[in-house]
């Protein structure tokens, strides 16, 4: 049976979902400014067009080559002219030079990394962003009907500080026919977990909250109105 639908689109290299309703974090992605913009994970790159069409130039950067060739494809079909694309594995390899970048999204991406990849990922990107830029993190959390099964060890791991909680190597097996398109790894973030990360990395916390996904993910999947988690950080002036 397809999953594709209008709100969830199966990526093709098995990482998730792509989501053409933005979130409200990842608009702020989408806003206009006369910077430079890199895109992390873009996948089919629905915040980047909207970037795009608002006049900003955009770095968009996947794994996979084909989700891509789509984007490229859809900016030229547009008429947009200030997009880049580049395939590669991130963290490891990818580079840019220091302050390059106003802003940074990385959209339900981080959730498939463990807590040390997040960690080394994150000192990366502070150093690619110019002073005041601001990366912009949005990831899914353990608050979907699929995950109810692996809530109470996460939440004995929190109440026993273990130091990252939300890795799991076996949730697959409770997430049903969503399963076939995850990895084998997840790592449940929240609010907490996430602005631990950005203020170790050395960010200023500018907003952190929860994402309702109603209307924008299938309501099966839907639990309290906590099924994604957004923060913005912002990288202070020296």
């Amino acid at each position: 049976m397809s999953l594709a639908s209008d709100l969830f689109i199966p990526t093709l290299n098995q990482q998730g979902f792509a989501v053409p309703k933005l979130d409200p974090f990842s608009k702020r992605f989408t806003e206009p400014t006369s910077g430079t913009l890199l895109e992390i994970g873009a996948a089919f790159g629905f915040a980047t067009l909207k970037a795009l069409a608002n006049g900003a130039n955009v770095y968009a950067n996947d794994l996979e080559p084909k989700h891509l060739k789509q984007l490229s494809d859809a900016a030229d079909g547009k008429g947009y002219r200030g997009l880049k694309t580049i395939a590669a594995r991130f963290p490891d390899e990818l580079e840019f030079e220091n302050e390059t970048f106003e802003k940074i999204l990385i959209s339900r991406v981080l959730h498939f990394f463990t807590g040390e990849q997040i960690q080394r990922s994150l000192r990366k990107i502070y150093d690619w962003l110019s002073a005041s830029g601001e990366l912009i993190v949005v990831c899914d959390t353990i608050y979907f009907k699929h995950w109810e099964a692996v809530y109470p060890e996460y939440k004995k791991r929190k109440n026993t500080n273990k130091r990252f909680p939300g890795e799991f190597n076996e949730p697959l097996k409770h997430a049903e026919k969503w399963g076939q398109h995850l990895p084998e790894f997840y790592h449940f973030l929240d609010v907490e977990s996430l602005s631990s990360f950005f203020k170790d990395a050395g960010f200023d916390i500018v907003e952190a909250g929860y994402i309702n996904r109603k209307n924008q993910f299938p309501d099966e999947l839907l639990y309290d109105g906590r099924e994604s988690v957004g923060i913005v950080g912002r990288k202070p002036c020296k």
